[in-house]
């Protein structure tokens, strides 16, 4: 086989971020049948096996992942030459990952000015911890991504560092109870690991009161008044206290917000890219050393 039928890479592709025939099939606009049987013939032409299918769903063998990758690459490239020749708008899909406390600092701004000058480009939002994302980026299945960095491997391209800062709810004073009670992502969480050390380093003790996967879920454990916890400058309510070391808690150290984009982004991707450095670009932000 010289050529691959970029159609039928849609469709792995689509089967592959659907998780099934059927949905795939939704989005591609054909048949499950029709679907089904392109994928045979996909198989048959390379000689390979390309997905598995057992009770459980369906999944890619190692051929197949490494099919996908240049998939994503391919139509990326078909995408922009096509928008380039007829001299349109960017058109197609792009998928954003980032943190849940970073959607509405820094994602929400932007996306009204996005999808107001590329309508018809479709977004997709995966709202997950940094250590998930970053890896999902360098496969290509995440196109643009905000995470917080890992300060002991930097990667992606450094545009704000960002204030870590103790919080709790007006009217009430967690922070007075030893040990301290924290409400925290999970473990995973970027930050974590530096609010521990923070305490420990202080000589306070301390216990996860609280742990949830969603900023509405910290929110929610701050607003009852029995624990406190550590956000971002950018995603700390407004109404919240602000505490320091006048209530006997060490400072945090600064965060650092790095933005990644796919290796083969499409042009609606890297568009997206310079909107959130526009949008996140600070005068106290320099080069990482």
């Amino acid at each position: 086989m010289r050529h691959l039928d970029t159609e039928s890479l849609g469709m792995l592709i689509a089967i592959v971020d659907t998780g099934g025939f059927t949905a795939a099939a939704d989005r591609v606009g054909r048949t499950q049948s029709a679907v089904s049987a392109r994928i045979a013939q996909l198989e048959d032409n390379l000689g390979v096996r390309l997905l598995e299918r057992s009770r459980r769903g369906i999944s890619l063998t190692e051929t197949g992942e490494r099919l996908v990758a240049h998939a994503r690459r391919l139509l990326a490239y078909e995408s922009e030459a096509l928008a380039d020749l007829k001299g349109g708008t960017p058109e197609g899909s792009v998928r954003v990952g980032m943190p849940d406390d970073y959607v509405d600092a820094y994602f929400t701004p932007t996306i009204a000015r996005f999808a107001a000058a590329y309508p018809r480009v479709e977004i997709s939002i995966r709202a997950d911890l940094s250590k998930n994302i970053e890896p999902e980026v360098e496969r290509g299945h995440i196109d643009v991504a905000l995470l917080t960095r890992d300060l002991s491997r930097p990667t992606g391209e450094l545009i704000k560092r960002e204030k870590l800062l103790w919080l709790a709810a007006r009217g009430h004073r967690p922070e007075r109870n030893a040990p301290l009670p924290l409400a925290l992502f999970p473990t995973g969480c970027r930050v974590r690991p530096h609010i521990a050390a923070t305490l420990d380093k202080a000589g306070l003790s301390w216990r996860v009161a609280c742990t949830s996967s969603s900023q509405g879920g910290v929110h929610a454990a701050v607003e009852t008044g029995l624990c406190i916890t550590a956000l971002p400058e950018c995603a700390a309510p407004p109404e919240w206290r602000r505490l320091g070391t006048a209530d006997g808690l060490p400072p945090l150290p600064d965060i650092e917000v790095a933005l990644f984009l796919a290796p083969a982004a499409s042009s609606a991707a890297r568009r997206l890219a310079d909107m959130l450095r526009a949008a996140l670009a600070m005068p106290s932000v320099v080069a990482a050393a």
